[in-house]
């Protein structure tokens, strides 16, 4: 994986790269080379886009640990795999999974108040002076000295509106293209209504591997469970040594509610968290639901809150229990005076609570960006230089052609096809119109020649392997115009699929 600008030149290459073109068991999610177009803006250091989203397409450096006896919890990258531990008090509730069994021993009573004010003892990754180095490497070649990234992507139903899903795609790519020589070992989580499994990457296959992977995600669910995927994230990277260090970057366009104390609690002060989020999507809340908010959280606002409502349970029970006159009047107007406080804080809490209702991760992010949903007729024009290099790219597959079918040579036919009819799409450009659709109806005709050639089609197809023919099936069953001729060689496809089964 080379650090350069997607060209068309290398579309075939980047195709393979982002595993579009084999070993594919189910159907390419709609619209997949749009994730190409939308990497080549990115790569563009001159796009308006690329320079929005530059903050948090680098890693931060590894911070040195600083000397001392806190037993602050700080990232080791100098352990391996379930190595030197240490015992440390316990976090957050979540950290109960994780405590010395013996403690089990306690009794119910000390157990439960031990519990309650964290005081219980668990494992903790050790914690050496970490001493970061560089490296020349130009392929990736993790080490633990290296930082550690943990992505968290949106795959909620709305991602699938304006190329978003794509464009987080993209995001993904181009982020761990651009940090191959910092990056040490790399976390991916997907999340939605559900938390998605947790996929590595360790070495170079299993990065590429997880690339394609990403870059195939098709299903979507309804919710944005993103409070849970980062509290997921921060338990990980605190349980494992092999996650230790590694900072969390989510990737989403959602805009929901997250309670900022209890994950800054879980992420310490040593877990990093970064955002993108594309789209402009936001939500409010009613007063009632923050004034809850206000008495529910556990922050300065709502202790302050219940000190003053206690102060007021005190006085009114005084006022019950008194008779002099003079007393109850002082209690009346004491009473009076809180309650006037009372409302008037809770004016301005429930104002603060509503501020940042539903944008919390700007809070929580050490880099936040956000960018507009895409823009159609902005990303997707093509110059003339960028279709001329299409215009090659189909010289180039019907001289293949010409010499001889073979699977390769109908994968590419394939893509190249769907890349011309996703351009069609997404354009108005009356001349980018007018030029897609010669290059659409030189490819239609290059098809139909190949399907007019029956006798060499069809010995062509018989000498292709299972998965050759499967993924060939997947890549035309792709939404497009549906045309005659793509539904009569899906069925020669399918008759060859059928023959080879009976064999």
């Amino acid at each position: 994986m080379q650090h350069d600008v997607l060209r068309h030149s290398d579309f075939f290459l980047h195709m393979e790269e982002f595993g579009y073109l084999r070993d594919i068991e189910e159907m390419l999610p709609e619209d997949f080379t749009a994730v190409f177009e939308i990497a080549r803006v990115l790569e563009d250091e001159h796009s308006s886009l690329a320079r929005t989203l530059a903050p948090a397409l680098i890693v931060s450096p590894p911070a040195p640990v600083e000397a001392g006896n806190s037993r602050e919890w700080r990232p080791n990258r100098t352990v391996s795999h379930g190595e030197e531990y240490e015992a440390a008090l316990m976090r957050s509730q979540n950290d109960i999974t994780r405590i010395f069994p013996h403690q089990y021993l306690l009794p119910d009573e000390v157990f439960m108040r031990r519990l309650a004010q964290r005081t219980l003892w668990i494992n903790l990754p050790r914690t050496p002076v970490i001493i970061p180095f560089g490296s020349n490497a130009t392929e990736y070649s993790p080490n633990n000295f290296k930082q550690k990234v943990y992505i968290l992507l949106d795959t909620s139903t709305s991602m699938g509106a304006h190329h978003r899903l794509q464009m987080a795609k993209a995001v993904t790519y181009v982020f761990l293209k651009r940090n191959l020589q910092e990056l040490g070992h790399i976390y991916l989580r997907t999340f939605d209504v559900d938390l998605g499994p947790l996929c590595t990457a360790t070495d170079e296959a299993s990065l590429r591997r997880l690339i394609r992977n990403t870059m195939r995600i098709s299903h979507m669910g309804n919710g944005t469970a993103m409070e849970r995927a980062i509290l997921q994230a921060a338990d990980d990277i605190r349980a494992s040594a092999s996650l230790s260090g590694a900072e969390i970057l989510v990737i989403t366009d959602g805009a929901c509610h997250l309670d900022v104390e209890k994950i800054r609690e879980a992420c310490g002060e040593s877990i990093r968290i970064n955002a993108i989020k594309i789209g402009n999507a936001e939500i409010y809340a009613d007063e009632k639901t923050l004034r809850d908010l206000v008495h529910k959280k556990d922050n300065a606002d709502s202790r302050t809150l219940v000190k003053m409502e206690e102060e007021v349970r005190r006085a009114r029970f005084d006022l019950d229990h008194n008779h002099s006159e003079a007393e109850r009047r002082r209690l009346q107007g004491h009473i009076a005076a809180i309650e006037r406080r009372i409302a008037e804080f809770a004016t301005h809490a429930i104002q603060r609570a509503g501020q940042y209702y539903g944008r919390e991760i700007e809070l929580l992010a050490c880099v936040f960006v956000q960018v507009d949903d895409i823009e159609a007729d902005a990303l997707f024009i093509l110059d003339q230089t960028e279709i001329d290099e299409l215009r090659e790219l189909l010289r180039e597959v019907e001289a293949d052609l010409n010499e001889g079918i073979d699977a390769d040579t109908m994968r590419e036919a394939a893509l190249l096809y769907e890349h011309v009819q996703m351009l069609l799409r997404e354009t108005d450009d009356p001349e980018m119109t007018r030029q897609l659709r010669e290059l659409e109806q030189r490819l239609a005709q290059m098809l139909k020649s190949v399907m007019e050639n029956s006798g060499t089609l069809q010995g062509a197809l018989e000498k292709m392997g299972r998965n050759d023919l499967r993924d060939l099936q997947m890549m035309l069953r792709m939404k497009g115009d549906g045309t005659s001729i793509i539904r009569v060689l899906l069925a020669l496809l399918r008759r060859a699929v059928a023959r080879l089964r009976r064999r």
